[in-house]
C-alpha cells in the first residue's frame, strides 16, 4: 500500500509542476493553496518571492531536461518513499568537515545556494523543508550517492562504501 501512496503523492506534485509549465505559471496563482501546501506549507505568503520562484522553476526544468550529469545523479523512483533527512547508511560526514554534522552553514558549494533557490528565507533556511516537494523530489534525498556529491562538489559528505 505504501508504494501506491508514494506514487500518488509524487504524481500530485508532478501534476502541479506540469500545470505550472502548461499555463506559463498562471496555475500557481489560480491554485495558490495547492501550490503552497505542496511546496512551502509553513512559509508566510509575504516571504515567498513569486517572480523569483517562477524564473527558478524554468531554470531548474531546463537543467533537468538538458544536463545529463544531473539526470544520472538524481533519479527518483515513482513509488519510492519520501525522504526528509540524509540517509546516513549511504553517506557520512567527512572527518575534515569543520561544521556541525547536521548543518551546511559553512559550505559555499551548498546546492540550494549554488542554485540561488528562491525557497531560502533571509537566514538561508529552506522554506520548503518538510513539504511534499522536499520529501518526494530531490531535496530530501541529497546526498545519496557519489554522483550527487560530485555534482555539487560537496566538501561535507562522502559515501559509506564504494557500492553506491
Amino acid at each position: 500500500m505504501g508504494k501506491i501512496k508514494f506514487f500518488m503523492v509524487r504524481l500530485y506534485v508532478y501534476t502541479l509542476l506540469v500545470l505550472f509549465f502548461l499555463t506559463g505559471g498562471l496555475s500557481m496563482f489560480i491554485l495558490a493553496p495547492l501550490y503552497k501546501h505542496a511546496f512551502v506549507p509553513n512559509a508566510r505568503l509575504k516571504d515567498i518571492k513569486i517572480l523569483a520562484l517562477w524564473r527558478h522553476a524554468y531554470k531548474i526544468m531546463w537543467r533537468n531536461l538538458t544536463d545529463k550529469n544531473y539526470q544520472a545523479a538524481f533519479s527518483v523512483e515513482m513509488g519510492g518513499a519520501p525522504k526528509i533527512h540524509t540517509d546516513r547508511t549511504l553517506v557520512r560526514v567527512k572527518q575534515s568537515w569543520a561544521g556541525g554534522p547536521d548543518d551546511c552553514d559553512l559550505c559555499g558549494a551548498l546546492c540550494c545556494t549554488s542554485l540561488d533557490c528562491p525557497l531560502l528565507d533571509k537566514n538561508k533556511r529552506c522554506m520548503s523543508y518538510n513539504s511534499l516537494f522536499f520529501g518526494y523530489l530531490n531535496c530530501g534525498r541529497y546526498p545519496e550517492n557519489q554522483k550527487q556529491i560530485d555534482y555539487y562538489q560537496c566538501p561535507k559528505w562522502e559515501v559509506n562504501n564504494t557500492e553506491n
